[in-house]
């Protein structure tokens, strides 16, 4: 292993740990909640990080947490623990949906709901609206997302179809609700932030975005550029970071300017890039596709390297066949090596299988699921 690549794991594995969402929301619950503070307390924690938010909440009188996969830690007294599908929502997420709404329903107007939300909860807790099916709101997010849209758009449509997301699950609720909402989103937007099923703006509700997304990308600067200080002193390679990434993968590529790709510079970024995923699709999430894009930008440029991975350490749909990758590092020399295994680099692009072509080379960077979700990092240096 290289040692930019040992490096930016561990730059990686440390700002997972810097952004702990059990700490998080035990340092901020109680600015979130209040003078809603002594009522008798109903909790949700919904998304990836729904686990370590719980028990950053502590025990409650009934909770409900929904979550993508369950890591055998045991969560405080009164938690339930729920395990229901990402990306796509299937039966387990509406017998989440049916959960939830079962609990709102339970709080009286003098009890407390405490909400956490994070990434993954729109896909985890689903009750179509009347007159939808779940195939057909599956059918219609799922278009909306290979057609390359960005996660306003798909969020948006996911409110129209939803009868819990949008506001409409507060809606439900007698009781007031405090929500804490940990971002995957590049402007921290509540309403959209795991589609925003608590954010209604009712009277006498309280919500804040307790990490926002850009927590993890300076997280991991900080570790990044700490490791490669010399001397106690950082040089003038390391700028501040930039603005997230909110286009295509296209774009982020465009957007690198080739006279800083040299041993001068590391460029640090974050968001969520899209992609537009082709009928006949391969293997592979966002970090892989742009990991892969990169490779081809960087073939002639001696020394260069990039490094892409998912917060949430599972970068799009398992593999059929291997263990589903956080994203991968590449350098120079990749794009040649991918073509020397047999694999042509430019058709894997197209056919979105980066997966596939980073994996002949040992490329890929598996981390198994980190219990937090605040996008995708990219260092290229």
């Amino acid at each position: 292993m290289s040692l930019d690549r040992e490096d930016s794991v561990r730059a990686f594995e440390s700002a997972v740990e810097a952004c702990d969402p059990e700490q998080l929301v035990a340092r901020g619950k109680d600015d979130v909640v209040g003078p809603l503070a002594g009522r008798t307390t109903y909790g949700l924690a919904l998304g990836k990080a729904a686990l370590k938010m719980a028990r950053g909440a502590g025990p409650v009188a009934r909770g409900v947490i929904v979550t993508n996969a369950d890591d055998g830690l045991g969560v405080p007294s009164g938690w339930h623990v729920m395990i229901a599908a990402h990306p796509e929502p299937d039966a387990r997420s509406v017998a989440a949906g049916e959960a939830v709404i079962d609990l709102i329903a339970g709080a009286a107007k003098d009890d407390l709901v405490i909400a956490m939300i994070s990434g993954g909860a729109s896909s985890l807790v689903e009750w179509p609206a009347p007159g939808v099916t779940l195939d057909e709101l599956r059918a219609r997010v799922a278009a909306c997302m290979a057609s390359g849209a960005e996660i306003h758009a798909i969020n948006r449509l996911r409110g129209e179809l939803s009868a819990l997301k949008a506001g409409k699950l507060a809606r439900l609720c007698e009781a007031p609700i405090a929500t804490l909402a940990i971002s995957d989103v590049y402007d921290d937007d509540l309403a959209v932030i795991g589609s925003g099923p608590t954010i209604a703006n009712r009277p006498g509700d309280r919500a804040a975005v307790i990490a926002p997304m850009r927590l993890f990308a300076e997280s991991f600067e900080r570790a990044y550029c700490g490791k490669h200080a010399f001397g106690g002193y950082i040089f003038n390679r390391y700028e501040q970071l930039e603005p997230p990434l909110t286009g295509s993968v296209d774009d982020a590529v465009r957007g690198l300017d080739r006279s800083v790709l040299d041993f001068q510079t590391v460029r640090i970024r974050y968001g969520e890039p899209t992609v537009e995923v082709p009928a006949d699709h391969g293997e592979g999430g966002r970090a892989q596709q742009l990991a892969l894009a990169l490779a081809r930008e960087l073939r002639l440029i001696r020394s260069s390297y990039a490094f892409v991975a998912g917060s949430d350490g599972i970068d799009g749909p398992a593999p059929a066949r291997r263990s589903a990758p956080a994203g991968a590092f590449v350098d120079h020399e990749s794009w040649d090596k991918i073509a020397a295994a047999g694999i042509d680099p430019e058709d894997a692009l197209a056919r979105c299988d980066a997966g596939t072509a980073l994996d002949a080379i040992g490329a890929l960077v598996v981390t198994g699921p980190t219990g937090i979700n605040h996008g995708d990092v990219m260092l290229v240096g």
